[in-house]
């Protein structure tokens, strides 16, 4: 589960709760009671990095809003290997929507990769409040509408893209994750080796070099 950031949103001047309102706003805005029940609803919680929020094989309940930090979704395959799914940085969600939806033993782990700030939200108690408030039926709609176009983008990406342009993808769009996260993260979440992105990275820079006029370093 993730979620874009709206541009005009500061997260450093908001509190968790206007940082929430704001980002709901911008998926599709809430009724005041509507807003004021899902706000009784959020706890804030402060963790630190390295500490995982939901671990493969429980069941996933809760729904995390990042105010600050940044929290990475991912898989751990029988040989111990990590497949990461996903980024969430300021302004973003997480918690496996498909998991929270069949309510068993989850797939994916959750893992603060930073000290982060969190907004955190029971599942059950969200889901019955939209029942209760068709804007926030709305919203949970469009919500999930997001979430099913970014899995198609991602699994066109995975499979018909060449690793290098996987990768120039992921910069552009993310140039602040790809500025701060180990190069084997990156690596994990485009689908290959920390050496295939290394000899990726130097062939860009050495066409770089290569296009600069003479003299200009």
């Amino acid at each position: 589960m993730t979620g874009e950031q709206p541009v005009w949103v500061d997260y450093a001047m908001a509190t968790p709760l206007q940082a929430l309102q704001q980002s709901l706003d911008g998926i599709h805005p809430l009724s005041p009671q509507a807003w004021a029940d899902v706000a009784a609803c959020a706890t804030a919680r402060q963790v630190p990095a390295n500490q995982l929020l939901l671990h493969a094989g429980e069941v996933a309940t809760r729904v995390f809003f990042v105010h600050s930090g940044l929290l990475r979704e991912f898989y751990v395959d029988r040989q111990g290997k990590e497949a990461t799914r996903s980024f969430c940085a300021a302004g973003g969600f997480s918690g496996s929507l498909a998991d929270l939806l069949a309510r068993g033993p989850c797939a994916v782990f959750i893992e603060s990769m930073q000290a982060c700030e969190l907004l955190e939200m029971d599942w059950l108690s969200v889901d019955a409040l939209s029942l209760k408030h068709p804007s926030l039926m709305q919203l949970m709609r469009r919500l999930a509408e997001g979430l099913y176009k970014h899995k198609m983008r991602r699994e066109f990406e995975m499979l018909t893209l060449p690793a290098t342009e996987r990768y120039q993808r992921f910069a552009t769009q993310h140039p602040e994750l790809d500025a701060r996260l180990p190069r084997h993260m990156v690596a994990s979440y485009l689908g290959i080796t920390p050496v295939h992105l290394s000899r990726i990275g130097a062939a860009q820079r050495s066409h770089q070099s290569a296009a600069k006029p003479p003299g200009k370093t």
